[in-house]
């Protein structure tokens, strides 16, 4: 209930603080002004994070610590026999012999998954398991899936990669040699990248969001800021995983969910920017809607439920605090966005014109941040020219669909029902770049 009412709030703030803002001559000055301060922000969280994904350097051979990569999967049979090749091809070992394992959870599928999954577990005994999970055993969330496979886990550390992960035979040696970076941080997240890119103009603007990403993740990081992990290629250390009680069988989005509980706890999370692992992009907006909703969701869930306990925390410097005020505020800015909108239509009626550079200082001040971290992460892989503003803009452009999603999702947690299983993203195969 407090969830809801927080959302609620959240809507009826925004209403409010739209109406003044173009009604109000100062009002909608003093936003535009905090608007330009945040782009100051954004545009220093570019330039550092470009700064470190261009010094992420392999470190030479690292320790090699066990390794479990979890794939928890639920009517993959599309994808995952090529996924699971490629997991146990991995070049990672120690005196010739291997140095990780690979667990899939067959989540309650109803097509050939756990079929198609027992017969690379056929050919690579000792590499690759098969545990299942049946339906009713447990909610139906990915983070109740990973839950289900922990007690079968060999790893010290945990590696979650999704049904449809692709990834190059030293995938796990380059995760290890960026961990040696930052050794005291108990989880990492590597780079994901759309390896059906080259489809259409739809994956590679996803293609481009990961990089954007990943570059606003290096910024916080590099500012002593609460790095995140991102579902697909995250690692975490089992001890640490433990201590914070595990994985939320009940969380929309277990990975914000989990990063959030680390970091209250005190604890670092790194990145890998040069180990990269990828997945299949979505490539209908119907599909796209459903997902961007889902992360929406549980992303401002997380935030509601655990920022409070994040804040008040002993454990978190002011640093991190100041770091995740910053990146929430990030929530607000969609919501004031439709609302302005919706605000100046209504008023088109009465008389005084309403302050339409308020709705579009909002449209223009979250295209420049935006285009500004597609820069930088752009940049950073190598990109240059023409080129370079050309995927900036298209990335930045495709941003903008948050400014509709965001606000759906706070209104779907005011009044809607609290999703109760995982909504899962439907994959159509390893597609080739064209």
């Amino acid at each position: 209930m407090t969830t809801r009412l927080v959302a609620a709030g959240l809507l009826i703030a925004s209403a409010i603080l739209a109406w003044l803002a173009i009604t109000s001559a100062v009002v909608a000055r003093v936003l535009q002004a905090a608007i330009a301060i945040s782009l100051v922000y954004v545009a220093y969280l570019a330039l550092r994070g470009y700064q470190a994904m261009r010094a992420a350097q392999r470190m030479g051979p690292a320790e090699r610590r066990w390794v479990t990569l979890v794939v928890a999967a639920r009517n993959e049979a599309p994808v995952i026999t090529t996924t699971l090749r490629g997991l146990v091809q991995l070049d990672y070992a120690e005196g010739g012999e291997p140095c990780f394992d690979v667990l899939v959870v067959d989540d309650g599928s109803t097509d050939e998954t756990g079929a198609l999954a027992d017969q690379v577990a056929d050919e690579h005994a000792g590499r690759l398991r098969v545990i299942r999970r049946e339906p009713g055993d447990g909610p139906r969330m990915k983070a109740a899936a990973l839950s289900y496979a922990h007690p079968h886990a060999r790893g010290e550390v945990i590696g979650v990669v999704d049904a449809d992960a692709s990834v190059a035979p030293d995938f796990l040696s380059r995760v290890m040699e960026a961990w040696r970076s930052d050794p005291d941080a108990v989880a990492i997240q590597v780079q994901r990248r759309a390896h059906n890119r080259g489809h259409s103009w739809f994956a590679a603007a996803q293609d481009e969001e990961l990089l954007m990403d990943m570059a606003s993740q290096c910024g916080r990081h590099a500012t002593d800021g609460t790095a995140e992990l991102r579902g697909n290629g995250m690692f975490v250390r089992r001890a640490a995983l433990e201590r914070v009680g595990g994985w939320s069988d009940t969380a929309l989005t277990e990975d914000l969910e989990l990063s959030t509980r680390l970091v209250a706890a005190g604890e670092r999370i790194a990145l890998a920017p040069r180990a990269e692992v990828g997945e299949e992009a979505v490539i209908t907006w119907r599909a796209l809607w459903g997902q961007r909703l889902r992360w929406a969701e549980g992303s401002i869930r997380r935030l509601i439920d655990l920022g409070p306990g994040l804040m008040a925390s002993r454990h978190v410097s002011l640093s991190r605090k100041l770091d995740f005020l910053a990146f929430t505020g990030e929530f607000l800015i969609p919501p004031l966005f439709v609302t302005t909108v919706i605000a100046s239509l209504l008023t088109i009626p009465l008389p005084g014109a309403a302050d339409w550079t308020v709705p579009a200082s909002l449209f223009v001040g979250y295209g420049i941040g935006s285009f500004l971290l597609a820069l930088a992460g752009i940049a950073a892989e190598g990109q240059r020219g023409a080129g370079l503003v050309g995927r900036a803009g298209r990335g930045s452009l495709w941003l903008s669909h948050w400014l509709v999603v965001v606000p759906a999702a706070l209104l779907r947690i005011a009044i809607g029902r609290q999703a109760t299983s995982f909504v899962q993203t439907r994959r159509v195969g390893h597609l080739p770049e064209r």
